[in-house]
Parts: structure tokens; C-alpha cells; sequence
């Protein structure tokens, strides 16, 4: 499954929790960064290192419409997340 990235957030839980809307429909999701070593899992501040949450390429325009009111997702979007 590829995944690509949606969005970018100042924290993890930010990340999450956007990420967790996708849930009810099916949709999983990949929150991924360095900020676990720096600040450890209780931060929830602005971390200088920001969380990329990641969708299946294939479920992208589906993730788009749903979370349109929350997160301006680019055109662009498309990057590998091996």
C-alpha cells in the first residue's frame, strides 16, 4: 500500500487527532515524525519538528472531501512514504 502525505502539523496530537475522523470511515492513516526522541509522546505543544500524517494513495480524493473544513490539503499531494 503507498501511502501519501496530506497534511503537516505543528504536533503529533494534532495530527491524530485529524487522522482519527478518518476512522469511522474505514480510512487508516500513518502519523509519522521525529518529534517522539526530542519531546517525548506528552508533548503536546508546538514541537520545531513537524508531523506528517500519510493516507492510501487510493483513498486520497476520499480523504480530501472529508476532511476539506479542517485541513488544506495541496494539489500537489503525492509524496512516497516508504
Amino acid at each position: 500500500m503507498k501511502l501519501v502525505e496530506i497534511a503537516r502539523f505543528d504536533n503529533r496530537l494534532e495530527a491524530e487527532a485529524v487522522g482519527h475522523a478518518l476512522d469511522q470511515h474505514g480510512i487508516p492513516f500513518l502519523v509519522q515524525g521525529s518529534d517522539i526522541g526530542i519531546f517525548g509522546p506528552g508533548m503536546v505543544g508546538r514541537s520545531p519538528l513537524e508531523v506528517s500524517l500519510q493516507v492510501p494513495e487510493e483513498a486520497l480524493e476520499e480523504v480530501k472531501i472529508l476532511l476539506d473544513c479542517v485541513v488544506s490539503i495541496p494539489e500537489s499531494s503525492g509524496e512516497d512514504a516508504d
